[in-house]
């Protein structure tokens, strides 16, 4: 007879014993740390709220632009406007379709937020849910959630808010609190064991594996069904400290930004952070769908090509036991938590977009474009010259041979034929042989070198200079094409 495992379980948490204003309470003590705000506001306790409980501003740096006297262009910053959030709170048994339709009525959909919550004490139907979506992107909603019963208990759960529950329903899931000296003496012992463990400031780059301290059934993932939705241990890579915690990498998408149009666009097909202990069927579906993205995002204009990075920090206040070696599984430090989720366990994250070295947000200004098709598929190459080539003199081919090169320069039409996605074999008629290379057209254009080089550095004109086998002025117009390597072995194996 099987041993039998002794469990336990917590009971409905009773939103109704609260009168509505302090329900209304509750909620705006929920969502202080949901965001970086500005200021949060209860404008359900005056009355005439216009059918919201609660404003919000969130933390956002806007800036606008005026004229001087002398005609001079001046940004200002407004460190008090921000991105606008109406949060209501309602303590109903029941809300159906066509409730929630009279309350996202509310919504003025000529002026609306930026962001908005609807928080209830009662669970949701999934036609609820359709419709709380269809209807706020209607009326032009960026950011919209909506909190039902059973999500409200869940992060009534988290440790973090164990305060809250207290306050509200007089009890505590925390059964021994430590006093302040000892979480200060255990957060001093964490950090200095993750310096040891990990290297100290933002020089290091670690995986680590994420457990959580309740599971008793790893490494075996088969034996949660919710596995995916819900995991009870995940690889993360750490990449440095913060003063509150360990900072980790979580996503990094490939993007397209442009910068002069203000549109922008991502895709989450290929996430390239890669963990280090993964299946050989995964890691082989993960390059095919590399391959097949890069399809697309290998041909836009170089100065548009970018990422997309969300960044998380790890308190170390919430690390219960660090296991430095790990085991046979995963061969690397392990920490536990006291809880995971899709999200993980982590308190904060920092989201911005990069173009080679330069990081920045996207801000309002910002329109987002559909680049990135919906199903990638594989793309053929277009037309592959053979007779014509590609002529490096020797300091510029051995730029090339060394991958210092992704840009083709010229001054005269010698390579107008040339189309994007074209081919054209590389000569080498030094006989320093550079084993059958193609140059693949990545992006062409016409520009001055001055407007071109505006973005670039020195290298770039040194490559310019070195190729056209002269200084060149910021003036002239050259034609510029962007371009990426191939070799013959590729082409063989596209025709299979």
């Amino acid at each position: 007879m099987a041993k039998p495992r002794v469990t336990r379980t917590y009971g409905p948490i009773h939103f109704e014993d609260l009168d509505p204003h302090r329900f209304e309470d509750l909620i705006r003590e929920l969502i202080y740390d949901y965001k970086d705000w500005q200021n949060i506001e209860a404008t359900g306790r005056s009355g005439g709220d216009d059918g919201f409980d609660i404003r919000a501003y969130e933390k956002v740096e806007v800036t606008s632009q005026t004229e001087n006297d002398k005609n001079e262009v001046i940004e200002e910053i407004h460190p008090m406007e921000g991105n606008l959030w109406m949060i209501q709170g309602k303590r109903e048994k029941e809300i159906g379709p066509k409730k929630l339709r009279e309350y996202l009525g509310d919504v003025d959909e000529k002026n609306p937020p930026y962001g908005y919550i609807l928080a209830a004490s009662t669970n949701f139907s999934k036609k609820a849910y359709d419709l709380f979506r269809e209807e706020l992107r209607k009326k032009g909603v960026m950011e919209f959630y909506l909190w039902s019963k059973a999500e409200l208990e869940d992060m009534l759960h988290l440790p973090k808010n164990d305060r809250i529950l207290f306050t509200f329903f007089g009890y505590s899931l925390v059964s021994k609190r430590r006093s302040r000296t000892t979480e200060v003496r255990s957060v001093i012992n964490t950090k200095n064991k993750l310096y040891q463990i990990l290297g100290d400031g933002q020089d290091f780059h670690r995986n680590i594996l994420l457990r959580e301290l309740r599971d008793e059934k790893y490494p075996y993932e088969d034996d949660y069904k919710d596995f995916n939705k819900k995991p009870r241990w995940k690889e993360y890579v750490a990449f440095g400290h913060h003063s509150l915690g360990l900072l980790c990498h979580k996503h990094k998408y490939l993007a397209y930004i442009d910068t002069e149009k203000k549109e922008w666009d991502f895709t989450t097909e290929v996430d390239l952070i890669f963990p280090q202990v993964e299946s050989e069927e995964d890691r082989e579906s993960k390059m095919e769908k590399q391959k097949l993205v890069n399809y697309t995002y290998d041909f836009f204009p170089c100065d548009k090509q970018g990422h997309y990075v969300i960044e998380v920090l790890l308190r170390y206040s919430d690390i219960m036991l660090i296991d430095k070696n790990g085991d046979e599984s995963y061969k690397f430090p392990h920490i536990y938590v006291d809880s995971m989720d899709s999200r993980g366990p982590f308190s904060g994250k920092y989201e911005f977009f990069k173009i080679g070295e330069k990081e920045f947000s996207i801000t309002k200004e910002y329109k987002r474009i559909n680049v990135f098709p919906k199903k990638f598929k594989n793309q053929k190459f277009g037309k592959i010259y053979k007779n014509k080539k590609v002529s490096f003199n020797a300091e510029s081919l051995k730029e090339f041979n060394e991958y210092k090169m992704d840009t083709l320069y010229s001054h005269d039409s010698r390579y107008d034929f040339l189309k994007q996605r074209d081919l054209i074999e590389v000569d080498d008629s030094k006989g320093n042989s550079s084993g059958d290379v193609f140059l693949q057209i990545t992006h062409k254009f016409r520009e001055k070198v001055g407007k071109y080089l505006e973005n670039k550095d020195f290298r770039a004109r040194n490559s310019i200079n070195l190729q056209l086998g002269r200084v060149v002025d910021d003036k002239e117009e050259i034609n510029i094409y962007e371009f990426k390597k191939v070799h013959k072995w590729q082409l063989d194996e596209d025709k299979k």
